[in-house]
């Protein structure tokens, strides 16, 4: 992110030092926000006078050669699972249950039972996947792309359990980060989870976190003032689009304030050696500060 904080401090000393936007214009920095840290987002919401109307997120969302914004967040389910085996030595594993291999089995069954479910999406939604799956689809595949969003995707993080290898484990606990598309109803899959787990011996929840995805309309001022300002900047079409995951902007959302992620980069965003180009700086600070007048336009 602190290629999207350098072009939005340069913004910031150039209103400054002119007249500024027609609108007046706010800078937030928080840090957390890959962890949940909500508090720390209303406490920033709070140094304003008013709610803010409409916010832009520095997440890195494509590259000058291959634009996008960001307008859709996923909801998510964080699940951790837990499982109780009975003891017996590693050379008699008959005599035992083991507790790996039983939950395992468990989220090998749950992954392809969630990964079989096809989302009822809204219509509004179905039309950024449009644009969503013309972005992902030359460096994943077209298919790749629109499984992303068309069922839930299910990623096991963490998996722990046993004492040695020589015994067979009575305990062992994993967490799993479930992803669900902008619109979908998320409790219902929250029950069906529930539901499926307490039919399982053995196995139980230990703790079930979720959050509901949500986005922008295509046409929202927002979304069409980053459009207009990134394609006069970079004379290239520019893709409003889903996130596969989603943080602070649809806890904004959920706030009434209208939210988008826009920051160029490079392909190596997300990567161990993330670095980006002054090129890519400086078109984005353009961009950042030409949108405050368009939206206000619109």
């Amino acid at each position: 992110m602190k290629g999207a904080v350098a072009a939005m401090l340069s913004v910031a000393r150039a209103f400054e030092e002119t007249a500024g936007p027609a609108p007046d214009v706010g800078f937030v920095f928080t840090t957390d926000e890959e962890t949940g840290g909500e508090a720390t987002l209303f406490e920033a919401l709070d140094t304003f006078e008013t709610l803010p109307q409409a916010c832009l997120i520095g997440e890195m969302s494509g590259t000058p050669d291959r634009p996008s914004v960001a307008i859709a967040d996923k909801g998510s389910i964080w699940l951790t699972l837990q499982s109780c085996g009975e003891p017996a030595h590693g050379s008699r594993p008959v005599l035992g249950a083991n507790a790996i291999d039983t939950l395992y089995d468990t989220i090998d069954k749950l992954r392809e039972e969630l990964q079989a479910h096809q989302f009822d999406l809204h219509p509004d939604v179905d039309r950024i996947l449009t644009q969503s799956v013309a972005y992902y689809a030359p460096t994943i595949g077209e298919k790749t792309a629109w499984d992303l969003f068309e069922s839930p995707t299910v990623n096991l993080g963490t998996f722990s359990g046993g004492t040695a290898i020589n015994s067979v484990p009575v305990s062992a606990a994993a967490k799993l980060d479930i992803r669900l598309t902008a619109s979908v109803a998320v409790e219902p899959i929250v029950q069906r989870l529930r539901s499926y787990i307490t039919g399982i011996d053995g196995v139980e929840i230990a703790s079930l976190e979720w959050s509901k995805g949500t986005y922008e309309q295509l046409d929202a001022p927002l979304v069409t003032a980053v459009q207009t300002a990134g394609e006069s900047v970079l004379d290239s079409r520019l893709f409003a689009r889903s996130a596969t995951g989603g943080g602070d902007a649809k806890t904004l959302r959920q706030q009434g304030i209208s939210t988008v992620e826009f920051a160029l980069g490079t392909e190596t965003a997300y990567a161990v050696d993330e670095r980006t180009t002054v090129t890519a700086l400086s078109q984005t600070a353009k961009i950042y500060g030409a949108i405050p007048l368009l939206w206000s336009e619109k």
